[in-house]
């Protein structure tokens, strides 16, 4: 290989850069941009499931005092 060929496929490249470095910053960038809205989405599914598992307990909570009550009411007289 001559040496103008050398240079000729030297500049080329050269030339090719900036295109190489745009693509690479848009992949970056894309990059990113797919793991926020990851992130955001699985925010999202964990204060859905805690609002689920909150809810549950609510009336659990309630079931067992309600239980507690009829217990002390029928048994221990409570009224009276």
């Amino acid at each position: 290989m001559s040496w103008l060929e050398k240079f000729k496929t030297k500049r080329k490249e050269q030339q090719d850069k900036p295109d190489r470095k745009k693509e690479k910053k848009e992949d970056r960038s894309e990059k990113v941009s797919d793991r926020r809205v990851y992130r955001l989405e699985k925010i999202k599914e964990l204060t859905a499931k805690a609002y689920g598992v909150a809810a549950k307990r609510k009336w659990l909570v309630l079931m067992i005092v309600a239980s507690i009550a009829a217990y002390l009411i029928i048994f221990k007289g409570g009224f009276g």
